[in-house]
C-alpha cells in the first residue's frame, strides 16, 4: 500500500463522500435520542429500569444505569456525561450537514474538526466501556448504545480517510431537496426529544401521585423476598444503634452516604427515632453500593466508634455529590465534628474497617437486599412505598403487638 501524503488525506477529506456523510447524520440524531432519554431516565431515577420500560425490566437485571451514571465516571469536569453527549452528537450532526452542503473547497474544516472530535469520542467511550466492565463490574444499557453509535461513526470516519475515493461527479441540483431532507429529519427528531421529554416529566408527576395515594392507602412489607429469619445476628458491633437494645422489634437499614434516595429517607428515619426509640432498636448498615464510596462508609464507621455517626452522616449528605468525596473533604468533615482529622485518616488506611464494609456490602446481597435505601423490621423488608414515618411507625407498633 502507498504511503499516504498530506495531499491525499485533504483530498479524501474534500471529497463529498454522501453515503458516509448522511449516515453520520443520522447516526448522530439517534445518539441525541438516545441520550435524551437517559437524562429523562436519569430525572426519574431510573424507577423502571434504565429504558423506563416496565415490560422490559425483567429482561435488564444485568444492567444498573444509576450506580453508572452516579459513579465517578459519570461526570467529565464536573459536567454530567449525558449533557457532553449531547453536545458531543449535535456537533457530530451539524458538521456532517456542513460536509454534505459546503462546496469541496470548504469542506475540509468541518471534516478536520468532525474526524478529531470523533477520535476524543472513541477514546473517551473505550474508557467508559472500561470503568463499566472493571471497575463498576455493571453497565448501562443506554451507555451501551451510544457506545455502539459512537464505534459505529468512528469506523466510517476511519473507512473516509483510508479508502479510495471513488471519482464521481457530484450532482448539486440535488443539494437543495437533500438540505430540506436533512432539515426535515433533523426537526422529527426534536419532536420525537421534545416528547420524551415530556412524557418523562408526566410519568414522574404521575408516579409521585400514584406512590402517595398507595401510602395513604396501605403500609406493607414486601412479600416478594423472603424474611431474614436470624435477623439480629446480622448486627454487629461496629454497627451504629440507637434506641432500646431490649425492644421486641429491630429496624435495620442499609444506605450508602452518596444515595440520592438515602438522603431523602434520613429525615424520615430521624423522626422515627425520635418517636420509637423506646419501643424499637434501630441498627445502621452504611454499605459502599460504589467503590468510590468506601472511604466514607469507614468514616461513618469511624465516626460510630465517638458516638458522632449521626453528624458525620449528615455532614456527608449535605455535600453530597457525584463521585463521592476527597480525603480533604472528609478530613474538614472531622474537624467540624469534632474528630481527629489524622485519627480518621489512619483509619481509612486501615483495612479492618473497609474489609467490614465490604463484607457488610455482601452480606447486604446473600439475605437479598437488592439496592439502597433497604429497611427490615424484624427481619421483613418494608415495601418502597411504606418508608414513610407514619407508615413504619405502624409496622413497629405491629409487630411490637405480634412478639
Amino acid at each position: 500500500m502507498a504511503r499516504l501524503t498530506p495531499l491525499d488525506w485533504r483530498s479524501r477529506l474534500q471529497a463529498r463522500r454522501p453515503w458516509i456523510n448522511r449516515l453520520m447524520f443520522v447516526l448522530a440524531l439517534l445518539g441525541l435520542l438516545d441520550v435524551t432519554h437517559l437524562w429523562v431516565q436519569q430525572q426519574r431515577q431510573f424507577a423502571e429500569g434504565c429504558f423506563g420500560v416496565a415490560s422490559l425490566a425483567p429482561l435488564e437485571k444485568a444492567f444498573d444505569c444509576a450506580a453508572v451514571v452516579q459513579s465517578a465516571a459519570g461526570t467529565f469536569l464536573g459536567v454530567s456525561n449525558t449533557i457532553w453527549g449531547g453536545l458531543f452528537y449535535a456537533a457530530i450532526a451539524l458538521l456532517s450537514a456542513l460536509a454534505l452542503g459546503l462546496p469541496a473547497h470548504r469542506r475540509l474544516v468541518p471534516k478536520l474538526l468532525r474526524s478529531g472530535l470523533l477520535l476524543w469520542g472513541l477514546l473517551y467511550t473505550l474508557y467508559l466501556l472500561y470503568y463499566q466492565t472493571f471497575v463498576l463490574a455493571t453497565f448501562c444499557a443506554l451507555c451501551l448504545v451510544s457506545a455502539a453509535l459512537v464505534l459505529a461513526m468512528a469506523g466510517l470516519q476511519a473507512y473516509e480517510l483510508f479508502s479510495q475515493r471513488l471519482k464521481l461527479m457530484e450532482r448539486t441540483g440535488t443539494l437543495r431537496t437533500e438540505r430540506w431532507a436533512l432539515g426535515v429529519l433533523a426537526g422529527i427528531v426534536l419532536l420525537f426529544m421534545g416528547a420524551d421529554v415530556y412524557w418523562g416529566r408526566s410519568e414522574t408527576a404521575t408516579a409521585t401521585v400514584a406512590e402517595a395515594q398507595e401510602t395513604a392507602q396501605t403500609c406493607a412489607f414486601d412479600t416478594e423476598r423472603p424474611p431474614v429469619r436470624f435477623y439480629r445476628d446480622l448486627i454487629s458491633k461496629n454497627d451504629p444503634t440507637v434506641g432500646n437494645p431490649e425492644a421486641p422489634v429491630v429496624v435495620i437499614e442499609y444506605l450508602d452516604p452518596n444515595c440520592p434516595h438515602c438522603k431523602q429517607l434520613h429525615p424520615v428515619m430521624s423522626e422515627l427515632v425520635a418517636r420509637y426509640g423506646l419501643q424499637a432498636y434501630f441498627v445502621f448498615k452504611p454499605i459502599p453500593l460504589w467503590d468510590f464510596s468506601i472511604p466514607q462508609v469507614v468514616a461513618l464507621y469511624a465516626a460510630a466508634r465517638e458516638g458522632k455517626y449521626e453528624a458525620m452522616l449528615e455532614a456527608q449528605f449535605a455535600r453530597q455529590r457525584q463521585g463521592g468525596l476527597t480525603l480533604e473533604e472528609l478530613q474538614a468533615i472531622a474537624r467540624e465534628i469534632g474528630m481527629n482529622p489524622e485519627q480518621l485518616t489512619r483509619q481509612l488506611q486501615d483495612k479492618a474497617l473497609s474489609d467490614y464494609a465490604l463484607q457488610q456490602r455482601q452480606q447486604a446481597g446473600m439475605i437479598g437486599v437488592r439496592g439502597v435505601p433497604t429497611v427490615l423490621i424484624n427481619g421483613r423488608f418494608v415495601a418502597g412505598a411504606s418508608r414513610t414515618v407514619e407508615c413504619l411507625g405502624q409496622l413497629i407498633l405491629q409487630q411490637a403487638k405480634g412478639s
